[in-house]
């Protein structure tokens, strides 16, 4: 029995310590239920929905609103932001909330977590949605292991018989007249070998802060290419951890 109290204060604490006592304690009983949609989120304008029978909704949104592991704060009034990797548009609610006149494209390639992101997102303006993978050119992808949770899924280049749409960074920016990105997050689960080996030339110059999550536990050498790539075309950065992510700013922009 005291090991059970024990277990819950422990489990509790981190939205104590966010939150405070009376709103942290109201998260945590909601997300601690079987009901979870319309999630009531402190400082979040709109309720957030996630799934009940996938684990990984709530270990998205723990890192996104509970460990805080991307921080606002560092980020200098984006005005162009783009999501890649969005899962169920965690990263993008949050965003959206610290900078209410940005403008975002949020990318998915599993529909079912693409469903989830246009829900959570539908209610703010300036977000667009697509269910599309990202990769270093137009093509179509298939996913190589329909078995894994829906924040592990992997893919590769396959036209003849991917059903994936996948997107370039560089046609992003064309469709939609960028100038710049001013905030590029991706975590797109071993696909940013690929997006970082090639036709990265024109886009890459133009992020001014890159926040990314690396897999070489899916894609072997995948940190040696992307920093290969990103030394030869940020001649001046700065990097910081933060959580699994780094958070790397150009600093000649």
């Amino acid at each position: 029995m005291r090991k059970k109290i024990y277990s819950k204060i422990k489990n509790f604490l981190p939205y104590f310590n966010e939150f405070g006592f009376k709103e942290g304690y109201r998260l945590y009983k909601k997300l601690s239920s079987s009901d979870l949609d319309n999630i009531q989120v402190y400082g979040i304008k709109h309720p957030i929905s996630l799934r009940k029978n996938e684990k990984s909704d709530l270990e998205v949104f723990k890192q996104v609103f509970i460990e805080k592991q991307y921080m606002p704060y560092q980020y200098k009034n984006p005005k162009i932001i783009i999501d890649a990797g969005g899962n169920v548009g965690l990263f993008s609610v949050l965003m959206k909330n610290n900078f209410p006149d940005a403008k975002f494209i949020t990318i998915e390639p599993d529909y079912d977590n693409f469903l989830m992101a246009e829900k959570n997102l539908k209610n703010y303006s300036d977000v667009k949605v697509l269910n599309k993978g990202v990769w270093s050119k137009d093509v179509k992808l298939k996913i190589i292991n329909e078995d894994a949770s829906k924040w592990g899924i992997q893919v590769i280049e396959d036209n003849e018989n991917g059903k994936i749409e996948a997107i370039s960074i560089n046609t992003i920016i064309k469709e939609n007249n960028f100038d710049r990105i001013d905030l590029l997050k991706m975590d797109i689960e071993g696909s940013e070998k690929e997006v970082f080996s090639k036709n990265y030339e024109d886009w890459l110059p133009k992020v001014k802060i890159l926040v990314i999550e690396l897999h070489d536990s899916m894609q072997k050498d995948t940190s040696r290419i992307f920093f290969e790539t990103l030394n030869k075309t940020w001649p001046h950065y700065h990097l910081v951890v933060s959580g699994e992510n780094l958070v790397i700013e150009n600093l000649s922009i």
